[in-house]
């Protein structure tokens, strides 16, 4: 079972439907994956999810997918696009997720469980609040769940709209802080040893961010792995000075130095390492 199911049928929403637009954008229904044809119904789908229970006006849509090119044709073409979204997301009434038409424009209403970018949001803010409040495993369970909902770039496969483009580089961010409050929780668990492989894999694709160096520096350094856990830190020197022409912030030269002396208060059980590094 995947994991808006699980989630579903714990909010009593049974074969509801799912939007998906952490990655490619499709509607699920049960094991289903159902994909609108026309590109432009596509990127009409994302946006709403993107802004789901927010209303948008038409003139707002007709401009997010025409900008100033919009056919003689775009008002017929919008009421097919959502025509056809309407009948991919007809099953997933009266509990889940459905376009509403006001006065005001068009609206996809939808509970968190049934689109995937709210899901994300209440669980990766209630993991946060899990790991400030000090309950790491339900930090990390909440946390690995957020992330797991990612499977690639937001509106993955389409243009994205001018109008969504600050918040698509925000969801961007938050799907970062996650991972990194994921492995923050996980850390303080005391799975350094399988997170080295994580970690390299999540630094090998985002390199400047220096709080996955740190975490990742940690990680080694609670393994034994002290040398690699200072290549870490030299690697992120070079790729900083060589793209940014800045130097590694405070904490992570602090961090360097106590893996250099062999602090031990870096160790699980010593002194918390909670360094709030960004990039």
């Amino acid at each position: 079972m995947t994991l808006w199911a699980v989630v579903a049928a714990g909010a009593g929403l049974g074969e509801a439907l799912y939007v998906q637009i952490l990655g490619p954008v499709q509607v699920q229904h049960g094991l289903q994956p159902l994909t609108p044809t026309p590109r432009l119904a596509r990127v009409l789908l994302g946006t709403l999810a993107l802004r789901a229970n927010r209303t948008m006006s038409v003139d707002w849509i007709r401009d997010a997918l025409w900008a100033d090119q919009a056919p003689r044709s775009a008002m017929a073409n919008l009421r097919g696009y959502l025509a056809e979204l309407r009948r991919l997301l007809l099953p997933g009434l009266p509990a889940g997720v459905s376009i509403e038409t006001s006065s005001s424009g068009y609206c996809l209403r939808a509970v968190p469980a049934t689109v995937d970018v709210l899901l994300f949001d209440s669980l990766a803010a209630e993991g946060r609040r899990l790991l400030d409040s000090g309950h790491h495993q339900s930090a990390a369970e909440r946390l690995t769940r957020a992330v797991a909902l990612w499977r690639g770039p937001v509106l993955d496969g389409i243009p994205i709209p001018e109008p969504i483009q600050p918040e698509v580089r925000v969801l961007e961010v938050k799907r970062l802080d996650a991972v990194e409050d994921s492995v923050e929780a996980q850390l303080a668990l005391g799975r350094h040893r399988e997170l080295v492989p994580e970690l390299t894999m999540h630094l090998a694709q985002w390199p400047l961010r220096e709080r996955l160096s740190s975490q990742l520096m940690l990680a080694l350094c609670r393994s034994g792995r002290q040398i690699e856990a200072l290549t870490v830190y030299q690697s992120l020197c070079v790729r900083l000075d060589e793209e940014l022409g800045i130097a590694p912030n405070a904490e992570l030269r602090a961090l360097h130095q106590r893996v250099l002396r062999a602090d031990p208060g870096l160790q699980l059980g010593g002194e918390v390492h909670r360094a709030r590094l960004v990039s």
